[in-house]
């Protein structure tokens, strides 16, 4: 088939463009010819690019970022024979109406999903469900015929290394606990809940805990909301570095630590990058408050990290080794549904159980060996065959 994908270009980091850079060459290698509408990390002219040795033509954006006022010319142009895009979906407008096969590949990171998202996709063919309860959210909801094809992980970059060579290249400091997040600073409340991750280590720190707390983030708003995080630290009494402080005694004291920001503004920290930062840590939290999925916490899994995750929305299900907290209570969205909000206590507990972790051998080995057992499940090239290629050979055979 001739399948026009719209999201980022495949050479960015982020949830949406990592999906293009493996998919693509296993679906051009499966026959399939392929076009991208990207809304992010292209400007350009309409050519074609290659991902690896795989073509695919790329279209760019005209005044709309997002397509909706000219996705159905695009589609035409390339004369595909479905749309599907790999980006949250209510940021579309009327697709369904627009005379081609759309099927959105979206996250749902409220409960119930939110009506937002359902006024969205009327008229598309089949909804994709990154998670097993986000299909029954939209099966619930009036869509029976919904799908579920997960985000994957790339397994051969993300997998058990040894911690002390890892620590070096990310620049972390060795013989030491180090908690970890990766989140992206752009919500605001924080969904990510960086505010109550920050509580929870102030108060684990005054009872006598020891270590280094990595936030993989930018010190300010990724886009228009988010945190200022220097001014945050700043109310808290709590001191912070990054890995490129050329200041010695800063660094010694500080137990929060951020990325070098040049990087992180650059977008040029790679999967190499990433997996040394996964195998420095300990345990990685990431208490969100919601996900769609949460790429981190299986990239993490992978590697045989356990992870501390909230009890909402998607992670219950991605959480095979480690704690999956309850909320301390439920708040209401704008976008229309429930979020959870971070205990701080149990934080605190999570943070203690951690370190236990780390200092017991056979309890170390146990948590990784089956946190890199499930995420095996994950796999891009199992993804492929088991998801993929069998929906849309069913989808090829309903259309022609």
């Amino acid at each position: 088939m001739r399948i026009l994908f719209t999201g980022a270009s495949p050479w960015t980091n982020s949830g949406y463009g990592k999906p293009g850079r493996y998919l693509f060459p296993r679906l051009h290698a499966a026959g399939h010819e392929l076009a991208l509408a990207a809304f992010y990390g292209w400007q350009g002219k309409t050519t074609v690019m290659k991902v690896g040795d795989t073509p695919f033509r790329i279209f760019g954006m005209a005044r709309d970022r997002f397509f909706n006022d000219i996705i159905e010319f695009h589609a035409a142009s390339f004369g595909a024979d479905v749309v599907i895009t790999l980006q949250d979906v209510w940021l579309l407008e009327s697709w369904g109406e627009r005379g081609f096969c759309w099927c959105p590949r979206f996250p749902i990171d409220t409960e119930p999903i939110s009506a937002q998202i359902l006024r969205a996709i009327d008229g598309c063919r089949y909804p994709l469900a990154l998670t097993t309860w986000g299909q029954q959210e939209l099966i619930d909801h009036g869509w029976p015929q919904a799908r579920y094809i997960p985000h994957g992980v790339d397994l051969e970059m993300y997998q058990p290394r040894d911690s002390a060579p890892a620590r070096e290249r990310a620049g972390l400091p060795q013989d030491t606990y180090i908690v970890g997040m990766v989140a992206a600073n752009s919500s605001y409340p924080s969904r990510k809940s960086f505010p109550e991750m920050l509580q929870a280590w102030q108060r684990w720190r005054e009872h006598g805990g020891e270590g280094k707390l990595y936030i993989h983030t930018t010190l300010g708003p990724r886009r228009q909301e988010g945190m200022d995080f220097p001014l945050l630290l700043e109310t808290m009494h709590l001191d912070w570095t990054t890995v490129d402080d050329p200041d010695e005694e800063r660094r010694k004291r500080a137990s929060i630590i951020f990325p070098c920001q040049h990087r992180m503004w650059c977008h040029a920290y790679d999967d190499q990058a990433l997996a040394d930062l996964y195998n420095s840590f300990d345990v990685l939290f990431s208490p969100s408050m919601a996900e769609g999925f949460g790429i981190p916490i299986i990239e993490a899994q992978a590697s045989g990290v356990p992870v501390v995750t909230l009890a909402v929305t998607s992670m219950p299900e991605l959480t095979f080794s480690g704690m999956c907290i309850q909320p301390q209570q439920m708040a209401w969205e704008r976008e229309g549904g429930w979020r959870g909000v971070a205990p701080v206590g149990k934080l605190v507990e999570a943070l203690e159980w951690g370190d236990s972790i780390r200092r017991g051998t056979k309890a170390r080995e146990h948590y990784a060996q089956k946190a890199r057992a499930h995420a095996e499940a994950f796999g891009f090239n199992r993804l492929i065959d088991e998801y993929w290629l069998p929906f849309l050979e069913e989808l090829e055979d309903e259309l022609t």
